[in-house]
């Protein structure tokens, strides 16, 4: 209550204090070092096609029929997109060449649920889509990484943070880690 907030959607926010940004969210491999990070969950990535895709094309059987395919993600601007794969010991990784590609995660969601092509999402972007059957995945057996499997909320360090902003921060790790516990695996790992 009686806290305002200015939302900026954009993953390109590289200089918190420059930007004034007092926290940002991100999805990476590792934090950066001059940031104060706090990991708030584990990201999961699927390879997925809406329910109607799948009835009219099969889905991918394999990482190299990602090659190949309309592909629907979020994707670095001038940089081939790869993917990591991990099954078990095994590590592979693929090259993609995204056929839509956006930073906004509900754009990418409705792409998807559209029909337009074979998304590779977070798992939280489709999985009351999933549950509902609206959405099919595939490649299950495979640990899928895009940017990172890490979820952190990043602060500058020494930076004063008013009452507003702690109990911003507060709130969103507490619905991090209550998300995190409710989340019911609708795959196997």
């Amino acid at each position: 209550p009686d806290i305002a907030l200015n939302l900026l959607f954009d993953n390109r926010v590289e200089d918190l204090l420059r930007d004034e940004v007092d926290v940002a969210i991100r999805v990476m491999s590792e934090p950066p070092q001059q940031l104060v990070a706090k990991e708030l969950a584990e990201v999961r990535y699927v390879v997925c096609v809406s329910a109607d895709y799948a009835d009219r094309h099969a889905p991918p059987q394999n990482l190299e029929a990602l090659t190949h395919a309309p592909i629907i993600t979020s994707a670095v601007v001038g940089r081939q997109l790869r993917l990591s794969a991990y099954q078990g010991a095994l590590r592979r990784e693929v090259e993609l060449n995204p056929t839509l590609a956006s930073e906004n995660f509900q754009f990418l969601r409705e792409a998807v649920l559209g029909g337009l092509g074979i998304g590779l999402v977070p798992d939280y972007v489709v999985a009351d889509d999933i549950a509902a059957g609206r959405v099919v995945t595939a490649l299950d057996e495979w640990r899928l990484s895009v940017f990172g499997t890490r979820m952190y909320l990043l602060r500058m360090p020494g930076r004063y943070q008013t009452l507003a902003v702690r109990t911003l921060i507060d709130e969103l790790v507490a619905r991090a880690r209550e998300w995190s516990r409710a989340r019911q695996p609708w795959r196997t790992a």
